[in-house]
């Protein structure tokens, strides 16, 4: 199977030209875009899962054959966004399976709507939210992709609990991680990795890129770097956040940041 690390076919931008956020601002950046400009988390997490399904397509050669690609999904609205890239993908012909990393009565009501359309889509069956250890390994030795949707920005230390346990088996599967946004055990702001943590062949980060991505301390687990508009306006990121990205996305919604 056709896998690439890095796709091409992307406008691309250098690292130093492109703003970059703490987890703190990105956190007002998102709430002030949906409480005071009325955006959606559900438009927000629909453009996120687009964007995460187009590159992995990419990533895997650009169409659907029937490959298979894991979504290791968190309880939060970063493994709704994996889940919302489930559906694309199913759509565009590849084999997906979904693992949770959460019980969803502890999961954010996004990322439950997500999964109540997989369910009512056929994709997600009551079997699939009781994966095993045995059964995971085996769903891992067969992908050709798996994306890391547990945790997002706002993750301050290492995983835990069930989390944990599907991040080490990932690890140890070998298999090509596509993370998104913020592979799972290095903080968005300092860079800084805790263990266990995701070791990312690529990683989508969304809106913003996050500070300690860019840092050379987190650059073991964040493999390449690819940056998506999520439709947040540009008067949110300047307000709030302090930074322009007028002119980021002229070229299209996805770009390789290069360092």
């Amino acid at each position: 199977m056709t896998f690439k690390a890095d796709p091409g076919g992307f406008p691309q931008r250098r690292v130093a030209d492109v703003p970059a956020v703490s987890g703190a601002q990105m956190r007002e950046i998102q709430r002030a875009a949906q409480e005071e400009y009325g955006l959606d988390i559900l438009q927000i997490m629909e453009n996120s899962g687009r964007a995460i399904a187009t590159l992995t397509l990419a990533m895997l050669g650009g169409r659907g054959r029937g490959q298979r690609v894991v979504v290791l999904a968190g309880g939060g609205n970063n493994g709704g966004a994996g889940l919302c890239a489930v559906r694309h993908l199913q759509n565009w012909g590849l084999n997906v399976e979904p693992v949770f990393g959460e019980v969803e009565s502890e999961m954010s009501l996004p990322a439950r709507r997500q999964l109540d359309v997989l369910r009512r889509s056929g994709i997600v069956e009551p079997r699939d939210q009781e994966t095993s250890e045995m059964t995971l390994e085996e769903h891992l030795g067969r992908a050709d992709l798996v994306i890391d949707a547990l945790a997002g920005y706002g993750q301050e230390g290492p995983p835990m609990g069930i989390a944990a346990a599907i991040v080490e088996l990932a690890v140890a599967s070998r298999r090509p991680i596509l993370a998104i946004d913020v592979p799972t055990g290095v903080n968005a702001t300092s860079g800084v990795i805790s263990s266990p943590a995701i070791k990312a062949t690529t990683t989508i980060i969304l809106d913003l890129p996050k500070r300690g991505l860019l840092d050379p301390v987190s650059r073991p687990c964040v493999g390449e770097l690819y940056l998506a508009d999520v439709g947040i306006p540009h008067a949110v990121h300047e307000r709030y956040g302090g930074v322009s990205a007028r002119g980021l996305f002229a070229e299209g919604p996805i770009v390789r940041l290069r360092r």
